[in-house]
């Protein structure tokens, strides 16, 4: 009866592993979080990421990914970005809404971590290459406290007909 009941636990940790390697999403290019410095994100410190696009036949989107403790101050973050690979070169800001107007978080999470995801690009075309994509925080502090990782997620956002 013990051997039956171990042959019965291999297989399901088994068919477990199967179903978890089924789960992920073809249409993520990247996914992926950089730490932020524990005394604070200085300004001048962007988080860098690298990704390559295979197929031109897709419009991608951008999503920032963020993580912050609540010690974090205030109720945004002004973020900045740097786009760079075959035939593209993008600069500019976004914000990402923290919290409501009663300090409430907009994000998910509970205790003392708060993750956010935002799109900031829209659906672009992007050429088979390598790419760049540099965030840093545009904010009034030099050295932002409470920021705990930094992420982009590139997804397909759909085909270009």
């Amino acid at each position: 009866m013990y051997r039956l009941f171990s042959i019965l636990q291999i297989l399901l940790c088994i068919a477990f592993l199967q179903l978890q390697s089924c789960t992920a999403d073809p249409n993520i290019v990247l996914n992926r979080f950089e730490k932020a410095d524990a005394d604070g994100w200085q300004w001048n410190q962007g988080k860098r990421f690298n990704f390559t696009v295979e197929d031109s036949t897709y419009y991608y989107t951008l999503d920032c990914g963020l993580r912050i403790t609540s010690g974090y101050s205030y109720s945004n973050i002004w973020l900045l970005y740097k786009l760079e690979g075959p035939s593209i070169k993008q600069k500019n800001q976004f914000e990402v809404l923290l919290s409501d107007n009663t300090g409430k978080w907009l994000g998910k999470g509970q205790g003392n971590l708060i993750s956010f995801e935002k799109p900031f690009t829209g659906r672009l075309k992007l050429k088979p290459g390598n790419y760049t994509l540099e965030i840093s925080q545009n904010m009034r502090d030099e050295k932002l406290t409470g920021v705990s990782d930094v992420g982009l997620k590139v997804s397909k956002a759909g085909k270009i007909y």
